[in-house]
């Protein structure tokens, strides 16, 4: 059985649940969709540039508006923004 579908580590490995990921997320060494070690999948270098692509593409064609422009983002030890940095997104020109 994979790790990713332990039913004592994720309830309804099934159904899609976003939340699970929250907070601590999941146990170390539960969630590894690619694997690791000598055999990791091959596809862990192609999923890298692809996204780039992907990232690359929302910057260049989309304008981001701050929902929350004077947001704090303390430093703990890295920055983190206190509200998760809502931002809406509208079509570039």
């Amino acid at each position: 059985m994979t790790t990713s579908k332990d039913p004592t580590l994720f309830p309804n490995a099934e159904q899609f649940d976003a939340s699970r990921y929250e907070g601590a997320g999941p146990a170390p060494y539960s969630y590894v969709p690619f694997g690791g070690g000598p055999r990791i999948c091959l596809g862990n270098e192609y999923a890298r540039p692809q996204i780039l692509v992907f990232l690359h593409n929302i910057v260049k064609r989309f304008k981001w508006d701050l929902m929350i422009p004077d947001e704090k983002v303390p430093y703990d030890p890295m920055p983190a923004p206190s509200q998760g940095l809502p931002i809406r997104l509208r079509p570039s020109a």
